[in-house]
């Protein structure tokens, strides 16, 4: 009957003999490829002899530099995570709060410890810790985060499973829904144009243009960093039956701090054109007119605007007034629960550029309904043969 194998990557006795009148230790070892092989290390006693060929065959067994094992830190593997291709398909702004999170976060709390050190209760704690330091939003990109650093060390064989898979649910208070109704988008639009108006203080004329994105914000729904990138090759003034704008890229800051324009949108159902009301439209043909440049929204110098830039107008435009907490955000809330009203909920997440069948519009965007469906023809039943 034939011996049976080692098992992978383990080696059998060690055997000290002498080898040309050297203290020899051998053994024979059988690697990740399956294949046994026969090692020996000399020494100056059969003890050291031992110990060379171990850590000899120790160093064999090690993964090599691109590989991960459990002896591999958690911000090894997270740096390792990052270098993947399939990082390659998320949108720069969150490569960068991942560095981000991994840079401080990750390295201070969890960083040093090892794959398989990091058991699920560890790493409960540690989320649970993130949680009360940095927020619950902060835990959860970090759990997200985690979730894909150990995904690649499963893959690579380093630990069995996924410790982030049952971990326990981050709770984060559920804000309300608030959408501006058509009162205080009138009054906001009155208020942007005001702030138009004024000079700044230089005592220069603004340029900032609010009040006509704050129109192209309530005609389209679409984010800061998809206006702020439109092109005018992405307006067709003369599309039918309405002029149309295509989402085609968006306003992205680089890691170098500088903007820049990004050739795809956050998501690929962001990738959209969307037919534009007659007032959002009159907006556009105006500025064509007057345009100097590739960009519907430059900067001052005929540039990339930047998003922070924007928000800080904004603040100051509704500063001290009932709107004041107001932000291009809640416009698309505005936007989307309008479209939900009157076309429903499918157009108005297809509106916002959001994945089909996701419940992001629902939950996130669209004002809760304050008045019932129409039920009565089903509550008639109750009320038949009264006396």
């Amino acid at each position: 009957m034939a011996r049976p194998p080692l098992e992978l990557e383990t080696w059998g006795k060690i055997r000290r003999t002498t080898v040309n009148g050297k203290p020899t230790a051998i053994a024979y070892l059988r690697g990740s490829d399956g294949v046994t092989r026969k090692m020996q290390r000399h020494g100056k006693t059969p003890a050291d002899a031992e110990r060379t060929l171990i850590r000899a065959m120790k160093a064999r067994l090690s993964p090599a530099s691109e590989d991960l094992s459990a002896d591999t830190t958690v911000r090894q593997a997270a740096e390792k995570w990052l270098a993947e291709p399939e990082r390659a398909e998320l949108a720069i702004a969150t490569v960068r709060r991942y560095t981000d999170i991994l840079g401080t976060i990750v390295r201070n709390g969890f960083g040093s410890v090892r794959l398989g050190e990091a058991t699920v209760p560890r790493v409960d704690r540690f989320l649970k810790s993130v949680t009360e330091t940095n927020g619950p939003a902060t835990a959860k990109t970090t759990r997200t985060l985690l979730q894909h650093v150990f995904g690649l060390a499963v893959r690579h064989g380093a630990i069995p499973s996924n410790p982030v898979r049952d971990v326990g649910k981050i709770v984060q208070p559920k804000k309300p829904v608030i959408a501006p109704d058509e009162h205080s988008i009138r009054e906001m639009r009155a208020l942007m144009r005001a702030y138009d108006s004024t000079p700044d203080k230089r005592g220069a004329k603004r340029t900032v243009d609010l009040g006509d994105l704050f129109d192209l914000y309530t005609g389209t729904g679409a984010r800061t960093t998809e206006i702020l990138g439109l092109r005018w090759q992405d307006v067709d003034l003369d599309a039918l039956p309405h002029p149309t704008i295509s989402i085609r890229g968006i306003v992205v800051l680089g890691a170098d701090g500088k903007v820049f324009w990004q050739e795809h949108p956050k998501t690929d159902s962001s990738r959209r054109t969307l037919q534009l009301p007659a007032y959002a439209a009159d907006v556009l043909t105006r500025r064509r007119i007057d345009s100097y440049c590739d960009w519907v929204f430059p900067s001052s110098v005929g540039t990339l605007r930047w998003p922070h830039n924007l928000r800080r107008n904004w603040r100051e435009a509704l500063a001290g007034t009932p709107y004041a907490e107001v932000t291009p955000r809640s416009l698309r809330k505005a936007v989307a629960t309008r479209i939900r009203d009157v076309l429903g909920i499918v157009t108005a997440g297809e509106q916002l550029g959001h994945t089909s069948g996701s419940t992001v519009t629902r939950k996130h965007y669209t004002q809760p309904l304050a008045v019932g469906p129409d039920a009565t023809s089903a509550l008639d039943a109750f009320g038949q043969n009264r006396e």
